[in-house]
């Protein structure tokens, strides 16, 4: 155990750089190159671009926190004496990752995939395949979830408390959902074609069980790095040390 938890520091360093570098070029291939024909989506080319995709804007998440996490493995060995700098940048680092990134990248995974399984029109019709290729597809949907748990595996963090943290991702929920209504409100059509299957109520039972569901998610996090750390931090850090 003392062995794998001394090599753990350059797994993690490895974790940020092969993800750095992943989803800041998926997040470049996909706003620069993908442009999907509005007879084939009518959604893709309307307001909002591509900032209205969840998926997206979880890209530009994961890619944001990779190469900050990037920055803060960096840091020690430019600026070395400065401890106190360095905590604020890796307390920002732990708190970014466990309210937003990890139950954002396990909610779009594990949602995208589900409904793909039941029917891909709901979320991604076949006649998108040719524009959207399939490794930016499992790098958007399927990477986001294994790097996450990667993530979560290569190194220990205090969460934050739970009213503190899971609020900050539920406020991060509800702006989606307020902006995806934004979108419908400007071009008259839903970001994801299941919004358009469903009336009123269904709908608002489908808004109600995300936010029941992300919230699980969060929690999930939370249980999940006290099951691969243990109850006591202190303990772990120091043997890191």
């Amino acid at each position: 155990m003392g062995t794998i938890t001394t090599y753990l520091p350059f797994a993690n360093f490895a974790v940020h750089v092969v993800g750095a570098v992943m989803f800041v070029y998926s997040v470049y291939f996909n706003y620069v190159y993908v442009n999907i024909p509005p007879e084939v989506n009518p959604i893709d080319d309307a307001f909002g671009g591509k900032f209205k995709y969840l998926t997206f804007l979880d890209g530009c998440f994961q890619a944001l926190f990779h190469v900050y996490a990037l920055i803060v493995d960096i840091f020690p060995l430019i600026f070395s004496s400065r401890s106190s700098v360095l905590e604020t940048l890796t307390q920002v680092k732990s708190f970014f990752f466990a309210s937003v990134a990890f139950p954002l990248s396990m909610f779009v995974s594990t949602t995208f995939w589900s409904l793909w399984f039941i029917d891909r029109n709901l979320v991604m019709p076949k006649g998108i395949d040719m524009y959207f290729p399939h490794w930016l597809n499992h790098t958007m949907h399927t990477f986001v979830f294994v790097f996450a748990c990667l993530e979560m595996i290569t190194v220990y963090r205090p969460y934050p408390s739970r009213i503190f943290g899971m609020a900050t991702h539920i406020c991060l929920q509800l702006s989606y959902l307020i902006w995806i209504h934004i979108v419908y409100s400007q071009c008259n059509l839903w970001v994801y074609p299941i919004l358009a299957q469903l009336n009123l109520p269904l709908r608002c039972l489908f808004f109600l069980g995300t936010f029941v569901y992300t919230s699980c998610l969060y929690i999930v996090g939370e249980y999940f790095n006290k099951f691969v750390w243990g109850y006591q931090p202190q303990k772990v850090q120091d043997k890191r040390q």
